[in-house]
């Protein structure tokens, strides 16, 4: 019998939740939860991505096992591969993600996961998406949902890096968490290191001004 490990994380019941001084809206609500940290790491690097490209791609999509697995090592060993191919297919360099696992009625785990991307190097996600879907299938099914990416640049900065934070959020949300081996995470995010960039850290450090 699948039993679930119980998270000591912080959970947050509200749609909006204030982090760094800015009131992010996010998908939770009084009966739905998040993981505060989580969604906060993952707002950071988000921002540090901002702050490294000029133009950001957000690319969301969804990955499912085909045999149960008490650890995270399908999917993070598939992770550093993905970034491994990307940089040798498109050059790119600094790649953030954020993986959520998960698991509720299935026989096996499930991951949410978003690729913060350099803009300037891949602008559409298709090709993308269709090589993950390929690389992906030996281990389960890759599942692409509506209006999967958001494009983030100095044009709609403010409005798509919300919409993006919003989609994002759904990743810290606390239902289906905890079923995995006790020395196993609920998540993964990347750790790239901040950078300067003038207009985007800008931008960040007034954007409630």
């Amino acid at each position: 019998m699948l039993t679930k490990t119980k998270s000591r994380m912080k959970e947050h019941y509200n749609c909006f939740y204030t982090f760094n001084d800015e009131n992010l809206f996010i998908n939770s609500s009084e009966s739905k939860g998040i993981y505060p940290n989580i969604i906060e790491k993952i707002v950071e690097q988000l921002d540090i991505c901002l702050a490294i490209h000029k133009r950001v791609l957000v690319v969301r999509f969804d990955l499912s096992l085909d045999e149960y697995s008490g650890d995270n090592h399908t999917i993070s060993n598939f992770i550093n591969r993905q970034k491994q191919r990307m940089f040798k297919t498109y050059g790119v360099k600094n790649i953030g993600h954020a993986w959520k696992r998960e698991q509720e009625t299935s026989k096996a785990q499930h991951y949410h996961v978003a690729l913060f991307i350099d803009g300037n190097k891949i602008r559409y996600p298709s090709k993308l998406l269709r090589q993950i879907k390929a690389k992906w299938f030996k281990h389960g099914r890759c599942w692409i949902p509506d209006d999967c990416f958001y494009y983030i640049d100095k044009s709609n900065f403010k409005e798509k890096r919300a919409e993006a934070i919003y989609r994002l959020s759904y990743l810290a949300k606390t239902r289906g968490t905890g079923y995995k081996d006790i020395q196993a995470k609920n998540y993964s995010v990347s750790r790239l290191k901040e950078r300067n960039n003038t207009f985007s850290n800008k931008f960040i450090k007034n954007k409630n001004k």
